[in-house]
């Protein structure tokens, strides 16, 4: 994952505070996912927002009866998930330590500049405390 997590402040703490930052760590992999009426679907994970819904691409739709559905692009909505599958061959701690720590490595931003109103009322505060102590 090369980019930072962005999104409301409610998809980030769904993203530090639950295994959504485990899920969006497969964006890239082909993975499986259950879904709640017993069919399942595999495929590309493209991307998975803050709320856990996911887009496939090159996906398998299979629903119970066993019937399989090729889809070139394919969008799953958070509460039709059941179960997701992790590869075997990902360290599920790793995995969440690389996801959850590149998310902290932000840009420097520079010291704003303070507005002359801003300026205005600390020169005054300033001056307050300083008469206090005479």
């Amino acid at each position: 994952m090369n980019e930072m997590f962005v999104g409301t402040s409610k998809e980030k703490f769904f993203y530090h505070n639950t295994l959504l930052c485990l899920v969006r760590a497969m964006q890239g992999h082909n993975i499986t996912v259950d879904l709640r009426n017993d069919s399942y679907i595999c495929g590309h994970v493209e991307n998975v927002d803050g709320y856990m819904n996911m887009s496939f691409t090159n996906a398998v739709f299979c629903n119970p009866r066993g019937d399989e559905y090729h889809f070139q692009q394919l969008f799953v909505q958070a509460r039709n998930i059941r179960y997701v599958h992790i590869p075997e061959t990902m360290s599920i701690l790793n995995t969440i330590r690389n996801e959850l720590t590149h998310g902290k490595k932000k840009e420097q931003k520079k010291p704003s500049e303070k507005s002359r109103k801003a300026k205005k009322a600390l020169k005054q505060h300033m001056e307050t405390v300083a008469s206090l102590n005479n």
